[in-house]
């Protein structure tokens, strides 16, 4: 999946629709408008089909909020197929 249009620095939480942190991004590189996740979370275990919440966060240097986005997502994983080898 690739998040885009993403502002300069800033700070990307994916949590699932209970509110459970699946995957946590801090993203400072300037000249990169985007983020591409690779669909696991911070474990490396893949994520399960369902509805999850992208929260794209902007602080300033002092540390305080300026800006916020809340993204919602839903995503339809294939199963595996365990026949193929």
């Amino acid at each position: 999946v690739k998040i885009t249009n993403l502002p300069q620095v800033c700070d990307i939480k994916i949590y699932t629709l209970s509110g459970s942190l699946v995957k946590e991004f801090n993203k400072d590189d300037p000249t990169i408008t985007s983020l591409d996740w690779d669909l696991k979370n911070n474990y490396g275990i893949p994520i399960a089909s369902g509805l999850y919440i992208i929260h794209v966060g902007v602080k300033n240097e002092g540390g305080t909020v300026i800006g916020e986005r809340v993204l919602k997502w839903f995503g339809v994983m294939r199963p595996i197929d365990l026949d193929t080898f």
